[in-house]
């Protein structure tokens, strides 16, 4: 882009030091910021001019015509676009007409300050628009470029039509209306494509408004004239930079099946095909809105496996997510048909209920005795597992899915107690939510304590995916405390309880050192993935840190590259001094860094004048609902233009559906990453290619 505040590259040929000297004081006192280099003899020129990229030469004229001849021819014969400007102090004027008509910009006096000072400034300007020009022309070109194969292998009909004639077409164009090649179609009016009884309503269309846009619905005809119904939307083009009008025929089939694909992936698992957590949470959230228990009434039944953790301890992984897929068929096949099945977690099921507290009991007793006469088979062994089931009944007094969700997961750890048949029901005077009050954090204290001591905490993986193209394999970690009965607790339910009992550092470096592990282990397979890692506010004020990340590369041999710490940006504010002193560091290692929740301060961009960043990662609360709010839109351009412009990546996170994604598609970021490309997963294998 155009910046006349950048120093002006300056080479100054002239014989008189003393001179070049002078030159350069008159320019820097007219307030041009300029990196000067003084040369004489044809040698010293073809060194700098090959070396050195330049914007402005001062070539003086005051030698004989021979050499100031040559001089100049040197200058255009090198690569670049530059600006030669001839300076005299007595010079006969056919030398400075034989320069101006040989390639020189202009001609001044060296005694004229003033004149050289405008023309200097003049030139800058101009030169910089002149590249901005042919940067803009390279990038038009590569775009038609690009364009016309995306056209060429495109699965919908593109043809391009100038003063009513085909002039240009894709194969699928031609494959519709039954033209071998461009050859038979070439010349021919559009006329020849519509259904005869359609021609009045086409040129009717065509003569009104404008006709290089909008969409027809018309019956069109092929070669053999045959009718087909078909959708043709017009936009105006150029053809080799003659003005035309592109005619597309959408593949709706495909469109169709892509609009399947996107609502499949959006609300189902991949890995069982059950609904997925998201899908739940908008259903129970509809039925609450809609006050639904009013008509009927709706029970949730949470379904845990039991000692989970335990049986993929002692089976390994694939044993257990074959168990897992199993049980998930067993549900489907047997109770399927109820209101909502889904996967709500890494080894728990909900099921939405259409009944009573009568008829989810029986339900309960119906899934009990379907488990215990299933056979899990794995590979190597025969399992037995039994289930724990939760219930909790919706009412008025629900103030919200989360929960009534976290009530049927206070009953599941019920249904673990004696003397019950591995179900209980949901008693707000018996129970309390398991997570997420003060009283809880003593036990949350506890088990953080034992994960840290025992390995009792569990990585899962969430894709970082780009938007522009790139296939490199991005995750980022995020951490499961598993408790005592083997279920998972996210962060948001014991991070504060770690945080007040400063064990935040300690469980940085346990989720570090098992990141690098990870690592290793998948580059030993080829897989050249990096980790999102975060460091919390308690890393960053350790002396530390630094030197314990270093011996833990060093004690796997892993390299910093493959790694990029993220901390939040509110966590950088409080702690800038340390922050930079540790991001310094982790560069000097060829670590990356990240701002993690970034944009919903004031004043973000402060940190990036500040601190070495390479990514941004916008907050979440940033996209909810951006595909129908346009200010919400327009305030994540702005933010995302504005950090581009530091040099830094940007990342979307929270992405839960396609119309967020559709919107995002346009908005210029680099990465993605939420629920709707795929949600955390112990499994690293997403497939970056298919993007």
């Amino acid at each position: 882009m155009n910046n006349p505040d950048r120093a002006i590259e300056l080479l100054i040929i002239d014989r008189s030091y003393d001179s070049a000297e002078e030159l350069s004081a008159a320019l820097r006192n007219a307030g041009l910021a300029i990196h000067p280099k003084r040369v004489d003899g044809e040698e010293g020129i073809r060194s700098v001019l090959n070396d050195r990229h330049l914007d402005i030469i001062l070539c003086s004229a005051d030698v004989d015509s021979g050499e100031l001849e040559r001089n100049i021819e040197l200058c255009h014969a090198a690569d670049g676009d530059k600006a030669l400007i001839v300076i005299y102090k007595e010079q006969e004027s056919g030398p400075l007409l034989q320069a101006l008509q040989a390639g020189a910009r202009d001609v001044v006096s060296i005694n004229d300050t003033e004149h050289l000072q405008f023309v200097v400034k003049r030139e800058f300007s101009d030169l910089q628009l002149r590249r901005e020009l042919a940067a803009t022309r390279r990038s038009l070109q590569d775009a038609e470029a690009r364009c016309s194969m995306l056209v060429e292998h495109s699965r919908d009909a593109i043809a391009y039509i100038h003063e009513g004639m085909h002039v240009l077409a894709n194969p699928v164009y031609l494959s519709l209306f039954g033209y071998v090649d461009m050859e038979e179609l070439e010349g021919l009016p559009i006329l020849d494509m519509i259904a005869p009884d359609d021609l009045s309503q086409f040129k009717k269309f065509i003569r009104g408004g404008n006709p290089k846009q909008g969409e027809l619905e018309i019956n069109c005809q092929n070669s053999e004239g045959k009718a087909f119904k078909a959708l043709l939307e017009f936009s105006g083009a150029t053809i080799d930079g003659e003005p035309c009008t592109q005619i597309i025929i959408r593949d709706r089939s495909s469109s169709k099946k892509l609009e399947m694909k996107l609502e499949e992936v959006s609300s189902h698992d991949p890995q069982t095909g059950l609904y997925n957590r998201q899908f739940l949470s908008n259903r129970l959230d509809q039925a609450i809105a809609t006050q639904e228990y009013n008509e009927s009434s709706l029970a949730l039944l949470y379904i845990t496996i039991d000692e989970f953790q335990k049986i993929r301890n002692e089976t390994g992984i694939a044993a257990s997510d074959s168990l897992l897929q199993q049980f998930a068929q067993l549900l489907s096949e047997n109770f399927g048909d109820q209101e909502v099945l889904a996967r709500f977690g890494d080894h728990s099921f909900t099921l939405l209920f259409r009944g009573d507290h009568e008829g989810a009991t029986t339900l309960a007793k119906s899934i009990h005795e379907a488990v215990a006469a299933h056979l899990f088979k794995t590979e190597k062994d025969l399992l037995e597992p039994r289930c724990n089931i939760g219930i909790a009944l919706l009412s008025e007094a629900t103030p919200s899915s989360q929960e009534f969700i976290n009530n049927a997961y206070s009953a599941s750890g019920s249904a673990r107690g004696n003397g019950n048949d591995g179900t209980a029901f949901y008693n707000a005077e018996e129970m309390q939510p398991e997570f997420g009050g003060d009283a809880n954090e003593t036990r949350l204290n506890e088990l953080i304590e034992s994960a840290l001591q025992n390995d009792g905490f569990k990585m899962v993986f969430q894709p970082v995916v780009s938007l522009q193209g790139e296939s490199r394999e991005f995750y980022a970690v995020l951490t499961r405390l598993i408790d005592e009965n083997g279920d998972e607790i996210r962060p948001n339910h014991f991070m504060d309880a770690a945080v007040h009992a400063n064990q935040m550092a300690r469980i940085d470096r346990w989720i570090i050192k098992n990141a690098v592990k990870e690592l290793v282990a998948q580059r030993s397979k080829g897989q050249k993935v990096h980790f999102f890692v975060t460091l919390s506010a308690d890393s960053l004020e350790d002396k530390e840190t630094l030197l314990w990340i270093c011996e833990c590369l060093r004690e796997q041999q892993a390299k910093g590259a493959w790694l990029i710490f993220q901390i939040r940006e509110a966590d950088l504010r409080s702690h800038l001094s340390e922050a930079k002193e540790l991001l310094e560091g982790l560069k000097k290692i060829k670590c990356q860094v990240a701002i993690d929740k970034y944009g919903v301060l004031s004043k973000s961009d402060t940190l990036l004048k500040h601190l070495p960043i390479d990514y941004v990662k916008f907050a979440p609360e940033l996209v909810e609902e951006i595909a129908v709010n346009q200010e919400r839109q327009n305030h994540l351009v702005q933010l995302n233009t504005d950090t581009q412009e530091h040099g830094i990546k940007t990342i979307v996170m929270g992405v839960e559906d396609a119309n967020s994604l559709a919107v995002l598609w346009t908005l210029g970021v680099n990465y993605i990453q939420g629920y709707f490309l795929q949600e955390p997963s112990e499994s690293i294998s997403y497939d970056f290619g298919s993007g």
